[in-house]
């Protein structure tokens, strides 16, 4: 008994000491320059709120080893991988499906070895099957349009578009994938058709147990889907536009840019009870990425537009200098990233070689 008594100042003493040891740790900068993130963050951190960094992976053909390494590097937490179904136009109601696609990235074989190799490295996946609509083309695609007008041509579309996700919900299993992504930028057959979505979320659930997300447009979209509360996630393609110039802007502007879209994005979450997760993000090196971040490479413009790789990093550093401080935001799908045997894009969305990658290096490792 009067042991005790004699030990008590001395774990008392021990005992401050050590919470100032972990006090003084937690205010250390990282290696990347920017401060560790302690483990005791309030809940309005991007460290508690955040869980997907991901980067879209592209491949052609099989990447080497060292892609897959870089990326890790990165602090890439997850890769996106991106399997497609065909439909030739927005009337038509019939979705070609093509498992074995020769675009590596896109078949379930390189989905599978992807896969192996991401979890091998740390890091998981986001699957996400989207639809493509007739043919390339710099305008865009026109998905968000598909529709009908009699009841037996959206049955039938209904009917292939089950048999695609269920597919892949069965894939995404198989490959433990942690996030499935059940529909992109599908604007009018998503507001038309909510109990077919509804009634498809509840068969996937059957096949696949993590989480799922739609990906909805920014623009005309998210903030009026009807079945978010089907969903483990409120996914939204992020091309908002930061400025009406198509000229550079710095970066506090950038950051200040994002006031209306916060707002909005912020104020879904609290109604819905549901995280924010960028399902897509992404700019180009060029003038007008901040004006027109949503705007595809034209074949022509390598030789008119000059390579901007400032801006491109200054609107990446405004995203993770304003969503670091909401805590509804579950993290974000970065567009894109290419094998290193890729031919090189000085004017596309890769911001590999790029002074962004340098930025995203430090806002991954910030948020993790």
């Amino acid at each position: 008994m009067h042991d005790s008594f004699a030990l008590a100042p001395l774990l008392l003493l021990l005992s401050l000491l050590l919470a100032l040891a972990t006090a003084c740790a937690a205010e250390q900068p990282s290696s990347s320059g920017i401060p560790a993130v302690s483990t005791a963050a309030s809940p309005t951190s991007l460290a508690d709120s955040a869980r997907y960094w991901s980067m879209t992976f592209d491949a052609r053909r099989a990447p080497e080893p060292r892609d897959l390494d870089r990326l890790h590097a990165l602090g890439t937490t997850h890769l996106t991988l991106i399997p497609f179904g065909f439909q030739e136009r927005i009337d038509t109601p019939a979705i070609r499906m093509n498992t074995d696609a020769r675009w590596y990235s896109e078949s379930d074989d390189g989905i599978r070895t992807l896969a192996a190799q991401a979890r091998d490295r740390g890091m998981g996946l986001i699957l996400k099957p989207h639809l493509w609509v007739g043919r390339y083309s710099t305008e865009g695609q026109t998905r968000d349009q598909i529709g009908f007008s009699t009841e037996a041509d959206w049955a039938a579309w209904e009917a292939d578009y089950r048999r695609f996700m269920l597919h892949y919900a069965a894939l995404a299993a198989d490959v433990q994938a942690d996030v499935l992504v059940i529909g992109t930028e599908l604007a009018r057959a998503a507001h038309e058709r909510p109990p077919f979505w509804r009634a498809l979320i509840a068969e996937v659930r059957t096949v696949y147990d993590g989480s799922l997300t739609y990906a909805a447009n920014w623009y005309d979209e998210y903030e009026t889907l009807p079945f978010w509360d089907a969903l483990d996630y409120i996914g939204v393609q992020a091309y908002f536009p930061l400025t009406d110039r198509p000229e550079p802007a710095p970066v506090d502007v950038l950051t200040e840019a994002w006031d209306g879209p916060v707002e909005s994005l912020g104020s879904l979450a609290a109604t819905a009870d549901r995280p924010i997760l960028f399902t897509e993000i992404g700019y180009r090196s060029v003038a007008y990425a901040a004006e027109r971040p949503w705007a595809w490479p034209e074949r022509e413009e390598a030789r008119r537009e000059p390579v901007d790789e400032a801006l491109q990093a200054a609107l990446y550093q405004a995203f993770f200098e304003r969503f670091a401080e909401a805590p509804w935001f579950a993290g974000a799908v970065l567009w894109k990233w290419h094998p290193s045997a890729a031919r090189a894009r000085p004017l596309g969305f890769s911001p590999q070689g790029k002074a962004a990658e340098a930025v995203i290096r430090s806002g991954f490792r910030r948020a993790r």
